[in-house]
């Protein structure tokens, strides 16, 4: 076994109605005042934010409600600051997708900075952050991100000098995250199929990553069972409360992976696409997962690497994510998981980059920015521009 050293993980609460324990744990880490960021009218709609404030009221928690939509730019971020500082705010919430959860984490940051995010993101400001924050909260309603277990708030700009980058330190990770399957509950089949597949890649691409170790195997491996036999009904039968909870818990515990073993291709173009253009994250992590695997497993075999640890891993995915409990044969694993990855592509919506604009020569720039990342095979910029006009 290699050496390896885990990051720091947050307090996690699980359970139907966990999210009301948040005006609690508020006050337990001594915030009085706090700004809740959310997203769009969902919480409205289930009925979930009018016990969520009167749970916030009873612990005499004073706090500002900030609702988002789309991935947070710096400006809109530099906002939520600007005003926070303001309210003289002790902690921050989170409730909401991953974009949501980047927002509130930038937030709790910034806080206690001078300068705006975008001087503190890595490959585009000169600052480093120092680290400090104020107390941070995490409550996903989508399963895909993991950013309620990660160190790092991705933040966008979009347009010809756009860019998708982290703002990160090791003291980002949320003090505390919840994970409430209940929330999920009304999230849309499009939604639901987009960031399942987020936290399918993120788990697929740490569990082969050249940085994976013993630990990150043995979480991401769960991740793909239950994000396996979850993934179709959280889909199709979106009230189905144990098929939400396995696919919070699977993109709870790719946050987790993704920090200690790193990602892939999928990930490195992905970064790239949504800087460039407004697709949603986890569709073009969604779109690209299918085929990227196939060319990674056929990169492998090319090399005469057929019985290599690598690709013995992307079997045993293949068994875990589809419950196959056959006889193990490098072969049909590499199978069940390329099918199964090509069927539940299927399920997205608006699922190819001309959807949202892209033309064949922003493909092709697209491809000579995308960094590999830990990715197990060496790809060529021609293979990986190959991959990106195949789903144009």
């Amino acid at each position: 076994m290699k050496d390896f050293q885990i990051a720091a993980l947050p307090e996690l609460i699980f359970g139907s109605g966990a999210v009301y324990c948040i005006a609690e744990r508020l006050q337990r880490g001594g915030v009085d005042t706090a700004a809740v960021i959310t997203g769009g009218s969902s919480l409205e709609k289930s009925g979930a934010w009018e016990r969520i404030s009167a749970s916030l009221d009873k612990y005499g928690i004073s706090y500002q409600r900030y609702t988002i939509t789309g991935e947070p730019s710096p400006a809109l971020v530099d906002s939520i600051t600007e005003s926070a500082k303001q309210d003289r705010v002790k902690g921050v919430v989170a409730i909401g997708g991953g974009s949501v959860i980047d927002a509130a984490k930038a937030v709790s940051a910034m806080i206690m900075e001078s300068k705006g995010v975008r001087d503190y993101l890595e490959g585009v400001g000169t600052s480093k952050p120092s680290g400090r924050r104020v107390y941070l909260a995490a409550v996903p309603t989508t399963a895909g991100t993991g950013s309620e277990a990660t160190k790092n708030a991705v933040i966008s700009e979009t347009g010809a000098q756009g860019f998708k980058k982290s703002l990160r330190h090791d003291s980002y990770i949320p003090d505390s995250a919840v994970l409430d399957p209940v929330l999920a509950l009304g999230c849309p089949p499009g939604v639901t199929a987009s960031s399942g597949l987020d936290a399918v890649t993120q788990l697929l691409e740490s569990y082969v990553s050249v940085n994976a170790n013993a630990f990150s195997d043995t979480l991401a491996l769960e991740g793909l069972s239950k994000t396996g036999r979850s993934f179709q009904r959280a889909v199709s039968f979106g009230r189905d409360e144990q098929a939400r909870g396995d696919m919070a818990f699977g993109a709870y515990l790719s946050g987790i992976t993704l920090a200690n073993a790193g990602l892939g291709v999928v990930h490195g173009a992905a970064g790239v696409l949504g800087g460039m253009r407004d697709i949603p994250h986890g569709l073009a992590c969604g779109t690209l997962l299918a085929e990227s695997t196939r060319l990674i497993i056929e990169k492998l075999k090319e090399r005469g690497e057929s019985g290599r640890y690598p690709l013995k891993k992307f079997a045993r995915a293949g068994y875990a994510l589809t419950g196959d409990e056959g006889t193990f044969d490098r072969e049909r694993g590499w199978n069940l998981l390329i099918d199964q990855l090509f069927a539940w592509q299927e399920l997205l919506e608006r699922s190819r980059f001309s959807d949202y604009g892209f033309t064949a020569e922003q493909i092709e720039e697209a491809a000579v920015k995308t960094d590999v990342k830990q990715t197990p095979a060496e790809l060529t910029k021609a293979e990986i521009a190959s991959l990106l006009h195949s789903r144009l």
